[in-house]
């Protein structure tokens, strides 16, 4: 599942501009077409379903479970910079690692896109203008996976609440943002990162780890 969902989630979602030939290899002034909001919604939907039949058949392998929760946090990445891309404006997720969640809303100034097109991934509760995703609710067995810090690379790291997604696909920051995610306890420990590329924003999974490197502290959740 890990290796269809990565190849799902990793693809570059380009504008469609009004694409008349599609064998002529013209599209617009470019000579590549994207694709449509549509279809992205369609393969995100698809890439849910397939998630939501595999998790819960994912054994006590802490590398499982954590690169099933990566993907899905890659997935919601490539959304946001998509709606971005697609809408020519500002996308913005919100991270609360003290409540294992995050959201995605619109942040630029056309009120019009405030409302986020409709999503079977929205939680119960989101009001029209938020997507909520919350870690513990991943159909994933005991111990669950754990927002555990995000962080700014400039330096230091920095940690950070926002990734702010423009209208050419990159990170309104200039500076790599990095995800860390956890699972497990003690020397059973184990965490793996997603890095936001500023200039593409293209999210990418990194390798599994003991610990989180040095500078970058994980939050205490609730």
């Amino acid at each position: 599942m890990s290796h269809v969902a990565a190849s799902t989630a990793r693809s570059r979602v380009r504008q469609n501009a009004g694409c008349n030939a599609p064998h002529s290899g013209e599209c617009g002034y470019s000579k590549r077409c994207g694709f449509t909001l549509i279809e992205v919604l369609l393969t995100i939907a698809i890439l849910a379903i397939v998630a939501a039949a595999i998790i819960p058949q994912l054994s006590s392998d802490l590398p499982e479970r954590l690169d099933a929760a990566a993907q899905v946090v890659v997935a919601d990445l490539e959304y946001a910079r998509s709606l971005a891309v697609t809408n020519n404006t500002t996308y913005r997720i919100t991270f609360d690692c003290d409540q294992e969640l995050y959201y995605l809303q619109h942040a630029g100034t056309n009120n019009l896109l405030d409302v986020l097109p409709h999503s079977p991934f929205r939680q119960n509760d989101d009001p029209p203008d938020r997507q909520t995703t919350d870690l513990t609710g991943l159909p994933i067995p005991e111990p669950h996976v754990r927002l555990a810090a995000v962080v700014r690379i400039a330096g230091i790291p920095q940690p950070i609440t926002t990734i702010d997604f423009a209208s050419l696909g990159g990170t309104v920051s200039q500076t790599e943002s990095v995800i860390w995610l956890g699972c497990g306890s003690d020397e059973n420990q184990r965490y793996i990162s997603i890095r936001v590329n500023p200039v593409t924003g293209v999210a990418d999974v990194g390798a599994l780890v003991t610990e989180l490197p040095g500078g970058v502290t994980e939050a205490v959740g609730p």
